[in-house]
């Protein structure tokens, strides 16, 4: 039997929990804070003014040839642009979708680009209806990892492992030894 999912921790301080016991605070301080920029969307999915002008044209039904034409490039190239335009609405809406992820989760960093990607990626499969259980499964672990969802928010933490540990003051030092020897 799992155990309890955790309680926010926006819930608990309305709950007053860390002031009945500072040491759930403590353990969740860490927790991701807005501070660093995710970046923009990878650059594979960009399109160029040229794939634009393509879609545009095949969109209204130009062939192969008039697109050629009209762009003035070998008919290869029109071919190539015909296949990137099909993947056009794709990108447009991976981009959008980096944006929303962007916008959930403003603690990601450089760092979480990758996983960011996948999340996007099988997202669009999720809203095209064409996912599997296994890359549903994917996408809710990955979120999961990032902290897009209330309990795993309280797992993730942004705080170095190892905290670097303020020096005591020497007189408090000397104190200590004094009052230990003398007690």
């Amino acid at each position: 039997m799992a155990g309890r999912p955790r309680i926010p921790t926006a819930l608990q301080l309305v709950k007053g929990a860390y002031e009945k016991d500072p040491k759930r605070g403590k353990a969740r301080e860490g927790e991701p804070k807005p501070d660093g920029p995710l970046g923009e969307w990878p650059s594979r999915w960009d399109t160029g003014p040229t794939v634009i002008a393509a879609a545009e044209l095949f969109m209204v039904g130009k062939s192969l040839n008039d697109v050629a034409a009209a762009l003035k490039i070998e008919w290869e190239d029109a071919r190539a642009l015909q296949v990137a335009s099909k993947k056009l609405a794709d990108k447009v809406e991976l981009r959008q979708l980096w944006e929303e992820v962007r916008l959930m989760a403003p603690w990601l960093s450089n760092a979480d680009r990758w996983t960011v990607e996948s999340i996007c990626e099988l997202k669009l499969r999720e809203r095209r209806g064409i996912i599997s259980t296994g890359e549903r499964s994917e996408l809710g672990r990955l979120c999961g990892k990032c902290g897009m969802n209330p309990s795993d928010r309280t797992r993730v933490s942004t705080l170095p492992k190892n905290p670097v540990v303020a020096k005591t003051d020497p007189r408090e030092q000397f104190m200590k030894r004094r009052t230990s020897k003398a007690g």
